[in-house]
């Protein structure tokens, strides 16, 4: 658990930059764990290792993962609002995936600003070249942006449905690839622009899990491919 000081520097992060890096939240064997757990989902053993929307479903072991309170306790303070989960998603990321495009994670659930968040958990040390985030610091002061539709010369790795599109950024924000360690979580406004640098790695994963929370009664998009329903975190 965090200080009271420590909270409070996470949360001015997040308010002030879109984004907060939590380092040594979990432990490298629950991270393993969490690893194995990945291992019985499908995408794993048709060796696809495509990304795996709302893995909890498959293996409801990933709520004690989503509903710890060392994630709770920070989710609570940066959001308005009792936290309820909204999805999950189990990225495996292996050699030459292909980086995701530049979004807002709340494009897709259109909440209220400031009831949803997100937080990336890296089941391994995340580097530049195994691909890690890139965040558009600030980019979260705005509403929703439009997107348009841009090319896929590759869809290794990723869904090809979830990458088709990016946002339309016209403010010249920084890009700041957030490298994290094993264990580490990425806590994400849900405004804030970001996307992730492509894997060039011949031999290195960058699997991670995002977990992401809904203010209890905030009206939000079910969405036909993630088919959204909130539910409450385990006790």
């Amino acid at each position: 658990m965090l200080t009271e000081m420590k909270l409070e520097q996470v949360a001015g992060e997040f308010q002030d930059q879109g984004y907060s890096v939590v380092e040594g939240l979990f432990t490298p064997d629950e991270c393993r764990a969490i690893r194995k757990i990945a291992e019985m989902l499908p995408s794993f053993k048709s060796g696809d290792l495509l990304p795996v929307m709302n893995p909890h479903r498959e293996r409801p072991e990933l709520l004690d993962t989503m509903s710890d309170d060392r994630v709770v306790s920070i989710i609570r303070r940066l959001m308005k609002g009792k936290p309820v989960g909204m999805q999950t998603q189990y990225f495996f990321c292996r050699p030459g995936t292909r980086g995701f495009s530049y979004h807002q994670d709340n494009y897709y659930v259109q909440a209220a600003k400031d009831q949803f968040a997100s937080a990336w958990l890296a089941l391994e040390d995340v580097t530049v070249e195994n691909g890690a985030l890139i965040v558009l610091p600030g980019s979260h002061r705005g509403g929703i942006l439009a997107v348009r539709e841009i090319p896929q010369p590759s869809t290794f790795g990723q869904d090809p449905n979830h990458n088709r599109r990016e946002c339309v950024v016209e403010r010249d924000y920084p890009r700041v690839s957030v490298m994290v360690r094993q264990g580490g979580v990425v806590f994400l406004h849900g405004h804030v622009v970001h996307s992730s640098n492509d894997n060039t790695t011949t031999d290195k994963f960058r699997r991670a899990l995002l977990m992401t929370y809904l203010a209890e009664a905030s009206a939000f998009r079910p969405g036909h491919i993630a088919n959204r329903t909130p539910f409450a975190l385990k006790a």
